[in-house]
Order: C-alpha cells, then structure tokens, then sequence
C-alpha cells in the first residue's frame, strides 16, 4: 500500500468540498454525560457520577452527513426519527451544521434513537439506548423513496449508512438502487 501524497489529498479534499450527497440510514442523537466519581453508592455496588456537564451530537447517519459538511460537502440526511423532543433536538444539531433536514420522516411508530453515555473522567461507565428497532413499514420505506426521487437530479452520490435499527431494508436498498440507475 502506498502513502497517500500531499498533492493527492488535497485534490481529493477539493473534490469533497464539492460534493453533493444523500446519506440515508439509521439517524440517532448522540448525549454524553461528563461528571466524575468520588463515591460508591450505598444502594447498590454502583458508581455515584457528580454531573460536570453534557453534550448532543449527530449519531450514526446523521454523524456520517455531519463529516460530509465538515470537509465542506453538501449533505441532505434521510431516515426516519420519533415525532418526539430527541428528534427536534436532533434537527436543530443538524441544522446548525448545515445539514438538510427534509428528506427526514418523523413517524409515531418509532422512536428518535439516542445513545445516552455516561463518562466519569476518561471511562464509559454505561451507556443507556433509546431506540425502536424493527424494520420501517412500506409507507415510510415509499417516503423516503420519494424524497430520493425529489433529491436525485441535484446529487452526486447516495451514501447509505446502517447500524441495525431497520431504516435500510432490503426494500428501501432495492429502491435507491432502481432510483439511482434510472437517473
């Protein structure tokens, strides 16, 4: 393998800065708890974590859009999040980065996923979840697709990013892939 050249990375910034994409997949939010532990519960055998701070980012897909507009890209994020606080929250984070919100359906049926992580110090004590798994139904698998229809002429590339949660079906792949030949 060989190293890549400064030349070489800076054309291929160049052309990141450039791009226009699409990433559809399992979208989360992303919260990290910061304190520190100074004692042992006694309720339980537990670590007591005195609150410092915390913060929210985009998780999953939605981190995969964040580095896109990071390196200078454009990114319209799809996937389906909870008609709930955890899914505005996460589409005020994103568009503070410059990531498009509209090809994200907000469904009753489902949760927005969030990955709570509690840190002492250095060290994740636990991380809690928050999330519907299951694959989407046809009706918000037909959404999406439909956005990807709206999107296409403007894009350069579909990214697709799966972490199990059931965005990407076999029938949401088939779909982007039919879409994407067709265009």
């Amino acid at each position: 393998m060989s190293d890549l050249s400064k030349s070489r990375l800076q054309e291929l910034l160049a052309t990141a800065s450039r791009a226009r994409l699409w990433v559809i997949g399992d979208v989360m939010l992303d919260q990290f708890v910061w304190g520190r532990v100074s004692r042992i519960s006694p309720e339980a055998p537990v670590p007591v974590v005195d609150f410092d701070r915390e913060n929210l980012m985009p998780g999953g897909a939605a981190n995969v859009a964040r580095n896109v507009t990071a390196l200078g890209g454009s990114a319209d994020l799809a996937g389906v999040i909870g008609k709930d606080e955890a899914g505005q929250t996460l589409r005020d984070l994103l568009a503070s980065e410059r990531i498009g919100c509209r090809s994200l359906v907000s469904s009753t049926r489902r949760r927005t996923t969030t990955k709570m992580r509690i840190v002492a110090g250095q060290q994740q004590i636990v991380r809690l979840d928050r999330e519907t798994r299951g694959e989407i139904d046809a009706a918000a698998t037909q959404a999406l697709l439909t956005k990807l229809e709206r999107a296409l002429p403007r894009l350069d590339a579909v990214v697709v990013g799966d972490y199990g949660k059931g965005v990407v079906t076999q029938a949401l792949l088939d779909g982007i892939r039919d879409r994407c030949k067709e265009a």
